[in-house]
């Protein structure tokens, strides 16, 4: 094991390396609905982003997977070019959730700070270095099912969203996720009005959830078929 639990591996799936299991929210008797996977990016597990978030998992009719960035293992990319030959990281945490691309729906939820998303949702990001690789290096790019995508961002003043349009963009299109563009909720002024008053925020957070628990109805395409 090295630095911070974890392990370099160069011949290892996911698997076989004994990925992180995460807490899986499952509804009873909806096995053919839809799963989420949410990534939690706010350190505040009361605070505006976290109320909104757990709006949404009240409203999501299938299993719901958690990652929360902030308090997991995952580190930055670090260039070390492990996955130059294979495209796939060689180390093994809790990207693996996200590397395993077992969910039909993909979340993010994250404060704005400065401009940008908080370090450890961008590590996170740093970490789709795989997919770059596949698509333009080696020229074979990594199949990824079609998901849909969604974000929920808050922001105690009026909000900056240049940069994290820019970088919500680049990672959902690595994991061929569509659609978030226009299933975007942004709760701004929260140092003023907390998200849980926010009627607009929550009204659009109920209906994200309608539209993540809606089947695909033929929109969704392959990623070959849409502009990287």
């Amino acid at each position: 094991m090295g630095k911070g639990g974890k392990e370099m591996l160069d011949n290892a799936t996911p698997a076989e390396a004994g990925a992180t299991d995460l807490p899986l929210i499952p509804k009873s008797g909806l096995e053919s609905s839809r799963k989420t996977l949410i990534i939690f990016a706010s350190p505040r597990p009361q605070g505006n982003t976290a109320m909104l978030v757990e709006k949404l998992k009240g409203e999501l009719e299938g299993p719901v997977v958690e990652l929360s960035v902030f308090h997991s293992r995952i580190a930055p990319c670090t260039d070390c070019r492990g996955c130059w030959k294979k495209a796939r990281c060689v180390v093994r945490d809790e990207m693996d959730t996200i590397y395993n691309d077992d969910f039909d729906n993909v979340v993010i939820a994250s404060p704005i700070y400065f401009g940008t998303m908080p370090g450890s949702m961008l590590s996170v990001m740093s970490r789709m270095q795989p997919w770059h690789v596949a698509t333009f290096f080696l020229k074979k790019p990594l199949v990824q099912r079609p998901k849909k995508a969604a974000a929920i961002l808050t922001a105690g003043g009026k909000g900056n969203w240049g940069a994290v349009r820019h970088h919500l963009g680049a990672f959902f299109r690595m994991l061929n996720a569509q659609g978030w563009s226009e299933n975007l909720v942004c709760s701004t002024n929260t140092d003023a009005i907390p998200s849980s008053e926010d009627i607009a925020a929550l009204e659009g957070v109920s209906k994200l959830a309608s539209w993540l628990n809606s089947p695909d109805d033929g929109s969704l395409k392959n990623k070959s078929d849409w502009e990287f």
